[in-house]
């Protein structure tokens, strides 16, 4: 039996300003989607203010995924932390993600 709880069980760890560690769980599929759609919003600069607020919202959502039920709004994270911050940390943590799965998840067959 496959069992995913044991298969993709590490969380993701950030450390935020104020010393509060958070384990982030696994990005669901809508929020890896609106990371892409963010990433196409990228490619155009007129749009600065608008992508620099939906990465807050980003952040947020990120944040958010923690298993300590703590709860941030947008205007909190927006008080504390700015842009390249929450760049940073949604990169590193689908990345984190990324390498999971790679290591854990092999498309190739034997015949």
């Amino acid at each position: 039996m496959l069992d995913l709880t044991a298969a993709f069980s590490e969380l993701y760890q950030v450390r935020l300003f104020d010393g509060t560690e958070l384990n982030l769980k696994r990005p669901t599929q809508a929020l890896q989607e609106s990371i892409m759609r963010l990433q196409e919003m990228g490619e155009d600069v007129k749009n600065s203010a608008k992508i620099m607020k939906e990465t807050m919202a980003i952040f947020c959502r990120v944040l958010n995924r923690n298993t300590q039920g703590i709860n941030f709004t947008q205007e909190q994270l927006e008080d504390d932390y700015d842009y390249s911050v929450a760049l940073l940390v949604i990169g590193d943590y689908l990345q984190f993600y990324a390498k999971e799965v790679a290591a854990k998840v092999s498309f190739r067959t034997t015949q």
